[in-house]
Order: structure tokens, then sequence, then C-alpha cells
């Protein structure tokens, strides 16, 4: 069989939704592929720091993180870039201007920094503690990873979006109190690990699982893309094909289906 490339988003797609629970069936899947010499590796939004422990226990060592922004490969990062500056900057004066708190991270370590206290008196450290530097100052920053923007799903998500406080820069949102805004480009991170690995004109062999708004960019008509039945409608419109449910065995039922395993 032709060597295969695979790229698995995490949250929701190898592992159920707003959990670290990979299915076994998942598990056997991906040991599959990787037994019959394919490539495997993750492709998600979240920072490498964080990833990389935390996915210890899927049986890969290959990581696009940062949403296309860091490569690493058997455990190793090869090639990480920050979110273009200015852009990012310009959105912190808007949230400035409109009283809206936020906290940046400014390198790749779990933790985020916000210049005052409200920003803390409103967001939650389920995901990444936050230190206040009264010191920090947008023209002061040199190199930003993520943006943290408190926000209540619903209308008040909405009218942030709407504000026009986000034009310039990429964003998601992964639950119901922040809007992040990040890289959205795996697509980027998927092609940069091809050329690391002298893959570069395998891109006819690539095949990606996603459910997200963030992996809409790696969802190309050259690649397989393949959403999970617990997708959003845009992501299943634009796959090659819709499996079941991330519970529902749907990584096994897609390789079955394809002929990548049995």
């Amino acid at each position: 069989m032709t060597r295969k490339f695979f790229f698995f988003d995490y949250d929701g797609t190898l592992a159920v939704p707003r959990t670290a629970i990979i299915p076994e069936s998942t598990r056997r899947a991906v040991a599959q592929l990787q037994a019959a010499g394919h490539f495997v590796a993750l492709a998600t939004g979240r920072m490498q720091c964080n990833v990389a422990d935390f996915v210890k226990n899927t049986g890969i060592s290959n990581i696009v993180a940062d949403g296309g922004y860091s490569v690493t490969l058997n455990g190793k990062l090869e090639w990480i870039e920050p979110l273009e500056l200015e852009p990012v900057k310009a959105c912190l004066r808007r949230l400035d201007a409109a009283g809206i708190p936020w906290a940046v991270t400014v390198e790749n370590e779990m933790v985020r920094y916000a210049p005052d206290q409200r920003f803390v008196q409103v967001a939650q450290d389920y995901y990444v503690p936050t230190k206040v530097d009264p010191d920090l100052t947008i023209d002061g920053l040199t190199r930003v990873h993520k943006v943290y923007i408190p926000s209540k799903q619903g209308a008040q998500q909405q009218a942030l979006i709407d504000s026009g406080v986000l034009q310039g820069v990429t964003w998601a949102y992964y639950d119901s109190d922040n809007i992040f805004v990040e890289p959205t480009n795996k697509a980027r991170g998927i092609r940069r690990t091809l050329e690391l690995i002298g893959a570069a004109n395998r891109e006819a062999d690539v095949v990606v699982f996603g459910d997200g708004k963030n992996d809409l960019g790696m969802f190309l008509p050259h690649w397989t893309s393949i959403a999970m039945g617990n997708a959003i409608p845009a992501l299943k419109e634009r796959a090659t094909y819709v499996t079941t449910d991330c519970e529902d065995d749907g990584i096994a039922n897609a390789c079955r289906h394809f002929g990548w395993i049995r």
C-alpha cells in the first residue's frame, strides 16, 4: 500500500470532546497505521509545550501544534513561530479602547500574562495559569503565541466578534468562556512537516481528520479530508468523507472504509 501521511486533530477527533479519553478502537487503528509504515502525527491548536506532555499516551510522537505554527518530530521540537506581531498589537489596542481585558502567552510555555487584575477577575485558570505583570505593555511585546479574551458563549461572544476588535487576526473558541487569538493554519504546519521529513512532493498522500472550526484550513481539496460525525457542519461540507462520532469508532471506521486497516 502507498505510504500515507496522517494528521489527526486531538480534541473531538482523536480524544472524546472535552476529555483526554481516547477510544480503544482509535488506539488500535493508530497502532495499525503505524505498523503498516504510514506516517502518523497530531495536528492541534494547542501549544507545543502543552500537547507534548498531554498526548504521551497516544503513541504518537509527531505533532503539528500551535495551530500549524510548530512541528515536533519524534518528540523533538523542530520548528516554531509566533503570531504576526503588528496585527496582534492592533487587536490588543482595540480591546483596550473597548475596555475588554486580555492576556497573552509570549513564549512556548504554559503561562499567560495580563497587565492588570481585570483579566484574572473574569477568566478561569483551568487551561493555563495567569500571572499579572503591571509592567506589561502592548508596545513592549516582541513575541506573542496566543491571546486570551474572556467572553461568555452566546450573545456576549457574538457581540465581541461583531464589534470588529478581532479584525486582522485569526481566532477560535473551544469553550464557553474565552476567545483565543491564535494560528488556525494547520496546513502550514503539515506542509512544513512534509518538508522536514523529505516528503514535500507527497501532498497527494496526505490524510487529515478533524471536527472543529480550526480544522477548516487543512480540509483542502487535494488532500483526503475526513470529518468526524460530531464535526461542525461547515467541516462536513468540505470533507472527502464523513465518518461516525469520535466516541463511536469514527477513526477506525474511516480507516477501514478506505482500506488503510482491516
